[in-house]
């Protein structure tokens, strides 16, 4: 087995879960090489080690800053969340967040369950103070450039009213110490902006909006207006919010692909399809799983990455490399400083 090194505090690797996702372990595997070899991400493999060590050796290792960390149990797509890593404590998502509790690691990284993942985070981690429910959150992009927080992306798909209230107050700490947004605006996703729109979820959390002094609430925003840059966040619930993100993948899909017919088909298509492509495959990127890698779950006394649960090496790499960006940016203390502040404004 390749065996473990001490590491410094400054250079902790990212606990990766290699037997989470659809084309588990052998994606996974190779995005965490491709992560230590093309950016220098230390990373730790949690999975079954001996099949983790023989994909390592076959593409070219052992390598300096890659480790394997044992766990043979997996949690698979038809376990139960909850019971499974309550179960399973051997299970690679489980032993990977044991890895950043104990200090061992700076973040989690998985595209395994994302039940288990928001599972094992609430029992291995804990919540950050006044946060009932982590959020998945995911960037949306705008029109003019840049992108809309969208909270949450399927963490939690029966929320309360008080669920998506912490939720605004997540991105609201979010958007300020991390994206440096001084005032971030808050829309609240319904299928109308008047305030007596929506379902009971949604006019509840809408009169509870309204009331909060340290949110800055923008009112109700339609899915189409997302793109609009009206607002800096928008919240929902985790079904509406996963049903969106899953619709916007694959209408993204679509426009790359309509753009490479027109761009093999007859000359006069071609020119608007060249004068367009560029912004086009910008925004298309935006959505592409693979580029963004993963998203953080928020809510959580640590840095815990969901990657797509078809991610291939690539989108494992990118994933990587955005939980070492949330781990160097000081991202758990700068929602908890953000959070304490917002209970400041509320006394």
């Amino acid at each position: 087995m390749l065996e473990r090194t001490a590491t410094s505090r400054e250079n902790l690797p990212i606990a990766l879960d290699a037997s989470g996702g659809d084309r588990a372990p052998e994606q996974p595997v190779e995005g965490g090489v491709r992560a230590v070899r093309e950016l220098g991400i230390p990373v730790a493999l949690v999975g079954r080690a001996a099949e983790v060590e023989r994909l390592v050796r076959g593409l070219g290792g052992p390598f300096p800053g890659l480790t394997i960390i044992d766990a043979p149990d997996v949690v698979t797509m038809e376990d139960q969340a909850v019971a499974a890593v309550r179960r399973k404590s051997r299970a690679s998502i489980v032993v990977a967040i044991e890895e950043v509790k104990e200090g061992r690691a700076s973040a989690v990284v998985s595209a395994g369950h994302s039940g288990a993942v928001v599972a094992g985070a609430l029992f291995g981690l804990g919540r950050l103070p006044g946060i009932d429910r982590p959020a998945i959150a995911i960037p949306f992009p705008k029109l003019t450039g840049g992108s809309v927080l969208l909270l949450d992306a399927g963490a939690v798909t029966d929320p309360r009213p008080q669920h998506l209230v912490q939720y605004a107050r997540l991105a609201t700490a979010y958007l300020r110490y991390v994206d440096g947004v001084p005032e971030p605006r808050i829309g609240l996703l319904s299928n109308g902006e008047e305030a007596g729109k929506g379902n009971t979820l949604v006019r509840e959390t809408h009169s509870l909006l309204a009331a909060a002094p340290d949110i800055r609430f923008a009112g109700n925003i339609e899915a189409n207006a997302i793109i609009s840059g009206t607002v800096d966040a928008v919240v929902c619930d985790g079904f509406t919010g996963n049903v969106l993100l899953k619709t916007a993948e694959g209408t993204a899909a679509f426009v790359q692909s309509a753009l490479r017919e027109a761009l093999t088909a007859r000359w006069y298509t071609r020119i608007p399809a060249l004068l367009l492509r560029r912004r086009l495959r910008q925004v298309a990127r935006s959505l592409d799983y693979r580029a963004y890698g993963g998203a953080p779950l928020l809510g959580v006394r640590g840095i815990v990455i969901i990657a797509h649960g078809r991610s291939d090496s690539t989108a494992i790499k990118n994933a990587v490399a955005a939980a070492q960006r949330a781990a160097a940016s000081g991202l758990v203390d700068s929602l908890m400083g953000g959070m304490v502040e917002q209970d400041a404004q509320r006394a």
